[in-house]
């Protein structure tokens, strides 16, 4: 029976700046949140928050569902107070041209604009080209001295744009990379109640930047299966073939054969499968030639753990108008809990 999800904690979790190696926000509501739903808790090394709830088999299932999103860091601040910045993660730049940011500074957050020459002072070369990140800066609003008072090299930057719902139970938002899938396991660790597995649920750190997170905390941790929960890009969009869609989005949970990372072993994509068609559970298959998540990681950590990554439709991926359907978002929940609560059987 599909059980309703508060997606409040979607809406507060997008909000939240959490840019690669600078997670401490999300890591502090999510510890807050969950902690009375866990049998333990524990932050490890690397910033990795792991909390585990314990099972009926013996047997350990690891979820994980990376914290971090993509973003930008100061790199310099001009004689007029203009920041130049480099990106964290995989940013187009294209996406980046007059858009609202806030500087997580060590005085509080700062709200600034991004911007680059103006239209009517470039020539038609100028304007026929995509405008390159060095050509890009950021403007606070303050006078260059107090632009240093307050700024400093290396403070992280993350984009600003509210968390919307809209069209036919559509969501827009910053951060849904991958704070839906951080959203998705939070909500299974409050439903779970004396499950199959033994669930390490590792909200991971840094996997826009190589997966980085993950491969410390899979080390640690002695999973008989795993499953990663994280984004995808849907490109069902007008300039794109059929073929290349990748997802649709609104046609259920990914789950992933193939990507550059990773290849699900045959029996376990069989049982999800299985387990979706048993409950009926929309769902499409993933095969993605580019691109990996944490999965990557975890499947080859030790001596092997077998690795299955659900992925959540999202178009505009790594951008700050990502999109993705709530009903999309129900179903990888109703998977996710499923498997935790009964059992793969593979």
């Amino acid at each position: 029976m599909t059980k309703k999800m508060d997606f409040s904690l979607l809406k507060t979790l997008t909000q939240l700046p959490g840019l690669s190696g600078r997670e401490d926000a999300v890591r502090n509501c999510l510890e807050e949140t969950l902690s009375s739903y866990a049998d333990s808790v524990r932050i490890d090394t690397l910033g990795n928050l792991i909390l585990t709830k314990k099972g009926t088999s013996g047997k350990t299932l690891l979820l994980c569902a990376h914290m971090d999103e993509v973003g930008l860091m100061v790199r310099f601040i001009d004689e007029r107070g203009f920041i130049r910045f480099v990106t964290v993660g995989g940013i187009d730049p294209r996406t980046l041209l007059a858009q609202r940011i806030r500087v997580q500074t060590s005085k509080g957050p700062l709200l600034g604009v991004i911007g680059t020459k103006p239209a009517h002072i470039t020539t038609e070369v100028e304007r026929g080209k995509a405008v390159p990140l060095c050509d890009l800066f950021i403007d606070l609003g303050f006078p260059a001295e107090q632009v240093r008072q307050l700024v400093s090299v290396g403070d992280p930057i993350v984009l600003d744009r509210s968390y919307e719902e809209f069209g036919e139970g559509l969501i827009s938002a910053k951060a849904i990379d991958n704070r839906g899938g951080v959203f998705i396991l939070a909500e299974v660790l409050k439903q779970l109640n004396n499950p199959y597995y033994t669930v390490q649920a590792v909200f991971s750190v840094q996997e826009e930047v190589g997966v980085r997170g993950a491969t410390t905390a899979a080390y640690g941790i002695d999973a008989d299966v795993s499953l990663c929960l994280d984004t995808t890009g849907a490109a069902d969009i007008p300039g794109v073939a059929t073929q290349d869609y990748i997802v649709r989005l609104g046609n259920g949970v990914g789950i992933s054969v193939l990507d550059s990372m990773t290849i699900t072993p045959k029996s376990l994509f069989d049982e999800i499968v299985s387990l979706c068609k048993k409950h009926d559970i929309a769902y499409q298959v993933r095969i993605a030639q580019r691109g990996g998540n944490d999965a990557g990681a975890i499947h080859l950590s030790k001596t092997g753990v077998p690795t299955c990554a659900l992925s959540l439709p999202t178009r505009n991926i790594h951008s700050n108008v990502e999109v993705c359907a709530k009903k999309d978002v129900q179903a990888m929940f109703d998977l996710t809990l499923l498997c935790a609560q009964e059992g793969l059987h593979f």
